[in-house]
């Protein structure tokens, strides 16, 4: 159960104008995966945001993309919030970070980050793999979107490897339109 995907990737998101740097694997920390900078950010942002690729099956080569997002204050004291986009297919980043629940706002000329409170610590996930960053090394898991496949909940077992400060706290999943339809059975 291992965090390490392949080297350094630039992505650049089908949102053209965001592009950023994640260096998975760097070490097991989430300081690794801390974003520092993107276009149109203040100097000194008011949220803490991480992102970057969580393996959740290093046979075939799998990795879930994250962006996480830490409540605005106190977020030691705040639950965690894994929200996902339905479709299935459809981008929780571009969509629920980007433009419906997150604290970014995209325009067609900038990004900029919205004065919306964050009462919780927002976890997003492009899920299932071939959803935006998220990847697969074996072409034939492309054709497995059932939705055993896709409520896998390595993820969850794997992120909170790397963020183990959550696993005490409160958890709630939502989301919408198809996201919610296989619950996650946790054993």
């Amino acid at each position: 159960m291992g965090s390490k995907v392949s080297p350094k990737r630039v992505l650049i998101s089908h949102i053209s104008f965001i592009c950023f740097i994640v260096v998975p694997g760097i070490s097991a920390s989430s300081s690794a995966d801390r974003v520092i900078g993107l276009p149109n950010q203040p100097h000194t942002p008011w949220v803490s945001q991480f992102a970057g690729y969580i393996t959740v099956n290093e046979e075939h080569g799998r990795a879930l993309f994250y962006w996480f997002f830490e409540a605005q204050s106190q977020p030691s004291h705040k639950p965690l919030h894994l929200w996902l986009n339905g479709g299935p297919g459809c981008s929780s980043i571009a969509y629920g970070a980007a433009s419906e629940l997150g604290p970014l706002r995209v325009s067609k000329m900038a990004l900029s980050f919205s004065s919306t409170s964050l009462q919780a610590n927002l976890l997003f996930v492009e899920s299932p793999i071939g959803v935006g960053f998220s990847y697969t090394n074996t072409s034939s898991d492309l054709t497995k979107l059932d939705d055993a496949f896709v409520a896998d909940y390595n993820f969850m077992v794997n992120w909170l490897q790397r963020y183990p400060q959550f696993k005490s706290r409160d958890f709630f999943i939502s989301g919408e339109s198809y996201a919610c339809h296989k619950m996650i059975d946790t054993k």
